[in-house]
């Protein structure tokens, strides 16, 4: 059977049109699994192929899929209910949404005319399952776990699918489904770069977060061999140079990481590694951080968040201010270069705590700083706390991407006033001569010279628009 699998376009939901940082290894999995099912696949990433409207239509006519998936955050919701419709006007054929949204959300995500169905929570077994079920033109989806369906215009949520306990049962993502697509890998030091989960679930209590809902949050992980296996495996078969470890809790275990370190030395893998998503402090020691040292690791993002203490415990970030400091500290140590993450418009904030988190940054002094406003998804704590205080300004989905204005407001800080202080922080942080001169230092490479400079245009153009206070 015929399977295309979609991720819609993501331009100026997230503020931007750059090319996509990653391939959606989502749907790499996913691929993968039904291919191993004997389905023919095709990946179709929207933005990284540049694909037109007469392109997708020349597609869907040529390959016609019984079945089409497409992945969607809460920001690309509304760009995959208009894709699905405009394929549904090409083929008859079954489409399946699926990724965050329509787990935080599944009753109103169902409701658009052009969706057929739901894939909540973990996809793997639940796309297997319907696949085999629409190849032999089964119509009763009842029995499918973690499907969401119409039946009579009547919305059917059926049972929660469980999680997958032996991550090493899956297969490596289908990455030859993504061709020769090119992603940008933001800050790397080689275009060779590659993207890896070695493990799902996180037990933080994070309030603007949502990602325990898909994945929940208990911490399952992939053993050390397997995850060298894949590793070894674009070595050898893409020649790999860089690998981007994008878990949410790597060093959650800390002999996990011994084990996998052990793993790198015994087969004298020889690999820069990256952790873009960010590690929590309160989970990385000098035991820990040596290992990953030893692993190859050249570049670790901390999700410092907030300067101010009362606030990280109102978000139920879990950490100390002390904690973020010795972190920071013993990462330095080792010369390993430092992302911080920090966020603006928690709820809770003032302006105070707001410049906190701002002085905090120059104090930490990493070697990127991102300031993001919050952006409170449904599903999240955070937005049903806003929610209840009437604070939520806007209800378009398409404006919740992390580079675009802020979507709600506080009881002491306006919207206005949050992109004020967003650009005031990347001011005051990145024109200072120390730190223009340790960017300076960081060109190690072609390719992250190309990327640096694109970046670097964006934030500053950034820095200097209206609106200031």
């Amino acid at each position: 059977m015929n399977i295309l699998l979609i991720n819609p376009s993501q331009y100026k939901i997230y503020g931007s049109a750059m090319s996509p940082d990653y391939p959606p290894l989502g749907l790499g999995y996913l691929g993968a699994i039904l291919e191993k099912e004997g389905h023919k696949v095709k990946v179709l990433d929207i933005d990284a192929e540049n694909i037109s409207k007469g392109d997708l239509i020349t597609l869907l006519k040529n390959f016609n899929p019984l079945l089409v998936g497409i992945t969607c955050t809460t920001p690309t919701y509304k760009n995959a209910v208009e894709l699905g419709a405009l394929i549904k006007n090409i083929i008859p054929t079954k489409i399946v949404l699926g990724g965050i949204h329509p787990t935080i959300d599944p009753e109103n995500a169902i409701k658009a005319k052009s969706i057929d169905m739901l894939i909540i929570g973990e996809g793997e077994k639940t796309i297997k399952e319907l696949a085999e079920f629409i190849e032999k033109n089964e119509t009763d989806f009842s029995k499918i776990n973690g499907l969401v369906y119409k039946k009579e215009n009547k919305i059917i949520i059926n049972n929660p699918r469980e999680m997958i306990q032996n991550l090493d049962e899956l297969p490596f993502p289908a990455r030859h489904l993504f061709g020769s697509r090119k992603y940008t890998y933001p800050d790397a030091l080689y275009e060779q770069s590659f993207p890896i989960f070695t493990s799902r679930g996180c037990p933080g209590q994070c309030t603007y977060c949502c990602s325990k809902q898909i994945f929940c949050g208990k911490f399952r992980y992939r053993s050390a061999k397997n995850i060298v296996d894949e590793i070894e495996y674009l070595i050898k078969k893409y020649g790999a140079k860089e690998i981007h470890m994008w878990d949410d809790c790597f060093t959650l275990i800390k002999n996990r990481v011994f084990e996998v370190r052990n793993e790198f030395i015994k087969r004298k893998i020889k690999i820069k590694v990256a952790f873009p998503n960010g590690l929590r402090v309160d989970m990385v020691d000098p035991e820990i951080l040596k290992a990953l040292k030893e692993m190859g690791t050249y570049s670790i993002a901390f999700g410092v968040e907030s300067g101010n203490q009362d606030i990280l415990n109102k978000i139920k970030k879990g950490t100390k201010i002390e904690q973020i400091i010795k972190a920071f500290k013993e990462t330095k140590k080792l010369g390993i270069e430092i992302w911080g993450f920090f966020m603006i418009g928690l709820p809770g904030e003032t302006k105070e705590t707001i410049m906190d988190t701002i002085n905090f940054a120059i104090k930490l002094n990493p070697d990127i700083a991102k300031f993001h406003i919050l952006k409170p998804y449904p599903g999240s704590e955070a937005y049903h706390d806003l929610l209840k205080q009437n604070l939520i300004m806007d209800y378009d989905y398409s404006n919740y991407g992390i580079h675009i204005g802020p979507v709600h407001r506080l009881p002491t800080v306006s919207k206005k006033e949050m992109m004020a202080y967003q650009k005031l922080a990347y001011r005051k942080f990145y024109l200072r001569p120390s730190i223009l001169l340790k960017q300076l230092k960081r060109i190690k490479s072609w390719n992250r010279f190309k990327l640096n400079m694109a970046a670097g245009l964006s934030v500053f153009g950034m820095m200097f628009k209206k609106e200031d206070l």
